[in-house]
């Protein structure tokens, strides 16, 4: 338990403790609203194991922190090679369409978003073929142990005739 911290110039009647600080964690939807993406692309990079890091929510539903977001966002500007002061200014360019998006998914309207931000379309289309890509080999390769294993091969029919 943290330790309690004497104000100066107060009766020593009370304490305060210092606790940590929850950040807020959003939504899938809210998560694809403050990345301008659709809600789709967010389950899609989700199921394929990449995309911002995320957590489960009390409710048992995915749930993204705002700081992972970020970060999220800011490796994608570094693997595109664009500065950090070109990033802050796409991104408070678009701070109103981003917030207006949030509104909407927490009022639960289905229309009136904002068209998704192509930088991070084209972004995170290219994270999504990187890694469908392995998703698919490993696919192939599950199948064709499987296929090996019961296929009826003249080398087994000779062993067990």
């Amino acid at each position: 338990m943290p330790s309690p911290t004497h104000i100066p110039g107060e009766k020593s009647g009370g304490q305060v403790f210092h606790l940590p600080v929850r950040s807020k964690t959003l939504s899938r939807a809210e998560a694809a609203a403050h990345l301008a993406l659709p809600e789709r692309r967010m389950k899609l990079l989700s199921l394929l194991g990449t995309g911002p890091a995320h957590t489960q929510g009390p409710d048992g539903k995915i749930a993204y922190r705002r700081e992972d977001l970020e970060l999220y966002l800011t490796a994608l500007h570094e693997k595109a090679d664009i500065s950090g002061t070109e990033m802050t200014r796409r991104r408070a360019q678009a701070a109103a369409s981003r917030q207006r998006a949030l509104e909407l998914v927490q009022i639960n309207s289905k229309t009136g978003f904002p068209d998704p931000d192509p930088f991070m379309m084209l972004a995170t289309g290219a994270d999504a073929r990187h890694h469908a890509c392995f998703f698919i080999i490993k696919v192939m390769a599950l199948f064709g142990l499987i296929m090996l294993c019961i296929s009826s091969t003249p080398l087994l029919r000779a062993h067990f005739n």
